[in-house]
């Protein structure tokens, strides 16, 4: 009965991410369709942003009960949040530092550099998966 339990936490948590990962799917879809009538605009890394996300959330909906694949996605999550702190923080803070005078400097961070960073950190994450576990 012992090893009964984890499978069903590891599936009810896997529905939850299923179901989360639907809006998010809509959303990145729509922003993709606007873009490829519309020209491509900043919106559009704010639509990849939510769409690595859909994608991370379908990952492990679908490959969440393999250990090797939790591994996987712990390694591109991790790379994505390390980075995408680094990128935040330094287009937040650094238009603080280097002109105070501009009123909306931290917004760089806030939608420009911090997804742009979580996407490359995940990307750079899910390449050292591929190598590190085996």
């Amino acid at each position: 009965m012992d090893s009964e339990a984890p499978k069903a936490s590891w599936t009810v948590v896997r529905f939850v991410a299923a179901a989360g990962a639907v809006l998010p799917s809509i959303y990145a879809l729509l922003v993709l369709r606007a873009q490829m009538l519309g020209g491509f605009d900043f919106g559009a890394l704010f639509g990849i942003f939510i769409g690595l996300a859909a994608i991370i959330l379908w990952w492990f909906a679908l490959q969440g009960g393999v250990a090797k694949s939790r591994r996987r996605m712990a390694y591109t999550f991790i790379g994505g949040i390390i980075l995408g702190s680094i990128s935040f923080a330094a287009g937040f803070f650094g238009p603080i530092i280097f002109m105070p005078e501009s009123n909306q400097g931290p917004l760089l961070g806030i939608f420009i550099t911090g997804p742009f960073g979580f996407l490359v950190g995940c990307i750079l994450g899910a390449v050292y998966a591929l190598f590190r576990v085996k």
